[in-house]
């Protein structure tokens, strides 16, 4: 399954060369030709979901939250604290969240492409609570049942990309993408007693990174419909801090219902599948709860979404969507998410 991915992800960028076979300059039927629709963009949740015409230029922000708490789990079953302690660890994830703010920014030289930047900036908190007597001192050692909370914040990674058309016709349409993710986010924060905070709380990856997509879009007076697939590929053997993260597998699909040319309704479907983190931090870090160590991150994740979308002004468009997970399976072990919250404005130009 993992090469089935891998070898499609790398296969993708042909396409964008095939674009300009596949793609009508002149078409009549054209899919952004709805876009005084509200759901011309995709549920609030979702990246690299539409294209823009000639000339256009849109600034647009939006802000993700995920909450992460509950009893924690080893793959799909949930594990007691008396199971963590015997793995070897003194304390566990008893909360975590994850805050992303991102602009977007994104110019259509052409009918058949659209440009893309996206820095963003990130914001974690993590609460540890104490489950095993620890002989250890200093900021980690929790005795047991008292917590600890750490945030971390600060630039994350930048995207950059590109969109291409391959079909534009309103019943079906179709965009290829290629995003380059540049490390532009510290891999390198610690905490109070000068070690490396866990992995998954370091503002970016530390790697260059390339996330080849594809889009398939549709509408109908009374509905609409969208899916798409992506591959986030990490490069390299590992950052300058010692690690990487995994490579991930994302899917999601949505429909969408007109309620008039300013508003709309959406239920979406998205499944990922990421891999844990590999390497080793490669000075001081902690191994005194399951996010020290690599093997507890990543899993498969099936979660649903339902949202809003709505036209300002004729230039302004918002968006907002709440995110349930039905099922995931996690790496190792983990707290699970609970939750996650997609908010976003632009306006066209």
């Amino acid at each position: 399954m993992t090469r089935m991915m891998t070898g499609g992800a790398l296969a993708l960028p042909l396409l964008l060369c095939a674009a300009p076979a596949l793609a009508d300059e002149n078409s009549t039927d054209d899919i952004i030709a709805l876009g005084h629709r509200a759901d011309a963009h995709g549920p609030s949740g979702t990246m690299e979901d539409h294209i823009h015409k000639r000339g256009d230029l849109m600034i647009g922000l939006s802000w993700m939250h995920e909450d992460y708490r509950g009893t924690n789990r080893n793959g799909s079953e949930t594990i007691s604290d008396a199971d963590i302690a015997a793995a070897g660890f003194t304390s566990r994830t008893k909360a975590m969240t994850m805050d992303m703010a991102m602009l977007h920014i994104m110019w259509a030289p052409s009918n058949r492409v659209t440009l893309m930047v996206v820095p963003s900036w990130m914001r974690m908190e993590m609460t540890m609570v104490g489950i095993a007597p620890s002989s250890g001192t200093g900021h980690h050692a929790l005795a047991v049942g008292e917590t600890s909370t750490e945030a971390v914040s600060g630039i994350g990674d930048t995207r950059l990309g590109a969109l291409v058309a391959l079909s534009r016709g309103s019943k079906l349409s179709a965009h290829a993408g290629l995003v380059l993710s540049i490390p532009t986010g510290s891999i390198s924060r610690q905490d109070e007693d000068g070690n490396f905070v866990h992995y998954g709380m370091q503002p970016g990856s530390g790697t260059w990174d390339l996330q080849p997509s594809l889009t398939l879009r549709g509408a109908q007076p009374g509905f609409g419909w969208g899916m798409q697939a992506s591959y986030l590929l990490r490069t390299g053997s590992h950052n300058a801090s010692g690690f990487k993260f995994g490579n991930r597998f994302a899917a999601t699909g949505w429909l969408s219902k007109p309620l008039s040319p300013r508003a709309s309704l959406s239920a979406r479907l998205a499944y990922s599948d990421e891999g844990i983190v590999t390497g080793h931090y490669n000075s001081g870090h902690s191994h005194a709860s399951p996010p020290g160590r690599q093997a507890n991150y990543g899993g498969h994740r099936l979660e649903a979404g339902i949202g809003a979308n709505f036209v300002v002004g004729g230039s302004f468009r918002l968006g907002a969507e709440a995110t349930v997970p039905l099922w995931q399976k996690v790496n190792g072990i983990q707290a699970p998410k609970r939750f996650g919250v997609n908010l976003n404005v632009s306006r066209m130009f």
